[in-house]
């Protein structure tokens, strides 16, 4: 009797694929008596990648010659070459022993298991990792038990590269890679060269992921399962995280391109969207929006929302997006609708979180970040987000230093200011309480002055709301007494936002007032309307209160847009007007009666380096304009500054800027040049 067995119903597709062809191929094959020479054929076709066609020869002449041991074992390998390798297993369990056979197809079982893990949806509160692990586990025993076949062993290894990266084990994935020699890593086939660059990307080496993605090529359109993504993308990701962004938009903008927006299905009258068109849009929108170029980003990502509103990706960048833009409201709505349409995505859930934090609404943050930790330890975005919240909730530091020199009312010939904040973590996700020390002296023609404010404060912040007091005894040049201040800072929407800052004794009173024991309390207000990062502008007004009876009324107006937007490069615009009065004049400060300025500004931000948390700015700021003063003629002002913010890690960041200021002053021209330098860790 033939060695045979009806084929499970879900292994048929293979033989039923060729049932026809069979029918028709089988009578000129059955002529043919020979094993040897169908054997021959088989081979051939094999060879040729036509599987469907040797299975149908194959099967047509086991019909003739049931027990045929050569044919029986071709019968094994077309099913493995066709995928279907438990039957072909089990079909090989049956015939004579054959060690390599066994051991070709163990591994064969093992790397369906690792692709499948990569694949596959994880179902709703199971281990998104258990299937990756298991085709560890199974690809480790295929190598412990065929040492005595090194081909096998080499293949088992190779697949368990693609099963380690879909357990998330990335950095294991590394070390196996770290550990091959040079000719091995040239010869790696093509199948496990996207799940290694995915895990040298994990590791933070975009560059050797690049050039292995580079060996692949560009894959085919049609080529490309629909369970699978287009591997454009991740050599799109690797480029602009190794700063080639050219190459990075040219790579997914030519892959967008080849791929046809609709497909013709076979049994379909009506042509069906092409997944991998709307992934690889989406994604060349989102490199748009990595590079800064958030408004472009926008365009796309809402149009793509449009077209296909219910889809969880398109309406998750897009709150991503918006949030990146400073609409944080907005930003949730849209995550909130993403979520509905797919509760089980990790990015939308992590969208979500950050909103969150941008709101100061802090209290939910850490039990959803639990909660995705308890289901995804090993995910790379997971671990970051830890890390931010961390940043974020712990202690902060803050120091600043400025040098002055020069010939002006308020600071003399040469000053000084330092200040230094320290904040304690988070307390019941709403309150933190801090130190605060503040200094300032200037060399003024009649001597030297100077103020020291050194106390506590508390701050808290709720959803849109920062609120702080702090009280600060004081000595020093003059009489004065402890300094209590507070403040708000009030995000009312997406685009409105208030801030006041008061003071019974500010630090704004300047050291020449308080060399002749003068004080006074300050006020300063503003409210900001903001559309975009591509938009702004303000309204402030400020009144201080002097102990000699003066009483000082300003107020200002600006307006700054958007002119250049390119990738690690602004430049932005705007125009301010200033305007003060006084109702003394004569005083031994600067005080004039009446005094205006308009300005025009201009501000440069370059990135010169932007890698893994690591950021390096260049900044330049300009302001010119013309300067009035009640009693005087008007004359021209000039504000410039070029500085650097240095970031080598995220958490904490350094910078130095220099500038000139020069303003004519009761008739005379006064000028100034400071260096300021400034210290943050925390988040």
């Amino acid at each position: 009797m033939p060695i045979r067995r009806p084929i499970p119903a879900g292994r048929r597709r293979v033989v039923l694929a060729v049932a026809a062809w069979a029918a028709l191929a089988g009578p000129a094959f059955a002529a043919a008596a020979d094993p040897g020479e169908l054997v021959a054929t088989i081979d051939h076709l094999r060879q040729a990648g036509e599987w469907t066609r040797a299975l149908a020869v194959c099967e047509q002449a086991l019909r003739d010659h049931p027990r045929d041991a050569e044919l029986l074992r071709r019968q094994v390998l077309i099913l493995a070459d066709a995928g279907a390798v438990g039957r072909a297993r089990e079909l090989a369990r049956e015939l004579p022993a054959d060690p390599v056979l066994l051991a070709r197809l163990d591994a064969d079982v093992a790397a369906q298991g690792a692709r499948r893990a990569a694949r596959d949806p994880v179902a709703p509160d199971a281990d998104p990792y258990a299937a990756g692990d298991a085709a560890v586990r199974q690809l480790d025993a295929v190598v412990a038990g065929h040492a005595a076949a090194p081909a096998v062993v080499r293949r088992a290894r190779l697949d368990r590269l693609v099963a380690l990266q879909a357990a998330g084990r990335s950095a294991e994935a590394v070390a196996d890679y770290d550990a091959m020699s040079a000719a091995e890593r040239e010869t790696l086939p093509a199948y496990v060269l996207r799940p290694l660059a995915e895990a040298l990307l994990d590791r933070q080496r975009p560059e050797e992921a690049a050039r292995l993605l580079e060996r692949a090529g560009p894959a085919t359109p049609g080529s490309i399962p629909e369970s699978e993504s287009d591997p454009a993308i991740v050599l799109m990701y690797a480029y602009s995280e190794a700063g080639q962004y050219a190459k990075a938009k040219q790579t997914i903008d030519t892959a967008a391109a080849a791929q046809p927006v609709w497909l013709r299905k076979p049994g379909q009258s009506e042509p069906a969207a092409n997944p991998h068109r709307s992934e690889n849009d989406l994604n060349a929108a989102l490199l748009r929006g990595y590079a800064g170029l958030l408004a472009d980003a926008n365009a796309r990502l809402a149009a793509g929302v449009h077209e296909a509103p219910a889809s969880a990706n398109w309406r998750r960048e897009l709150g991503n997006n918006e949030r990146s833009r400073g609409w944080p409201r907005r930003a949730e709505a849209d995550l909130a609708i993403a979520r509905g349409l797919d509760p089980q995505d990790t990015g939308v859930r992590l969208g979500q979180l950050e909103t969150l934090r941008d709101l100061g609404d802090f209290a939910d943050v850490e039990p959803g970040l639990e909660n995705l930790e308890a289901h995804y330890p090993r995910n790379a975005q997971v671990q970051r987000a830890r890390r931010a919240w961390d940043r974020e909730r712990g202690w902060q530091f803050d120091a600043a230093q400025t040098f002055g020199r020069g010939n002006t009312p308020d600071y003399g010939d040469r000053d000084q200011d330092t200040s230094a904040a320290l904040a304690s973590p988070l307390l019941a996700d709403h309150w933190r309480i801090y130190a605060i020390a503040r200094h300032a002296q200037a060399s003024l023609p009649e001597g030297d002055a100077h103020r020291t404010d050194a106390g506590l404060g508390v701050r808290g912040q709720w959803r849109g709301v920062q609120a702080y007091l702090q009280a600060l005894p004081t000595r020093g040049t003059g009489a004065d007494p402890t300094a209590v201040e507070a403040g708000f800072d009030w995000a009312i929407s997406d685009h409105w936002a208030w801030s006041t800052d008061a003071s019974s004794s500010g630090a704004d009173i300047p050291l020449r007032a308080r060399y002749y024991g003068i004080h006074g309390s300050t006020l300063d207000s503003t409210v900001q309307w903001r559309a975009s990062e591509l938009l702004a502008a303000r309204l402030g007004v400020q009144a201080a209160n002097f102990s000699d009876g003066n009483r000082r009324r300003a107020a200002d107006l600006g307006v700054t847009g958007r002119v250049l937007t390119r990738p690690r490069l602004q430049l932005d615009l705007g125009a301010d007007l200033y305007a003060s009065h006084n109702t003394l004049d004569g005083t031994a400060y600067f005080n004039p009666r009446r005094d205006g300025a308009a300005t025009v500004t201009a501000h440069l931000d370059h990135v010169l380096v932007e890698r893994y948390g690591r950021t390096w700015h260049q900044l330049v700021d300009l302001a010119v304009g013309s300067y009035a003063q009640q009693g005087q003629s008007a004359g021209w002002v000039a504000d410039v500054g070029y500085g650097q913010a240095w970031q080598p890690h995220e958490g904490l960041g350094f910078g130095w800027r220099l500038g000139w200021h020069s303003q004519p002053y009761d008739g005379r021209r006064e000028t100034r040049a400071t260096l300021e330098l400034t210290l943050h860790w925390g988040e």
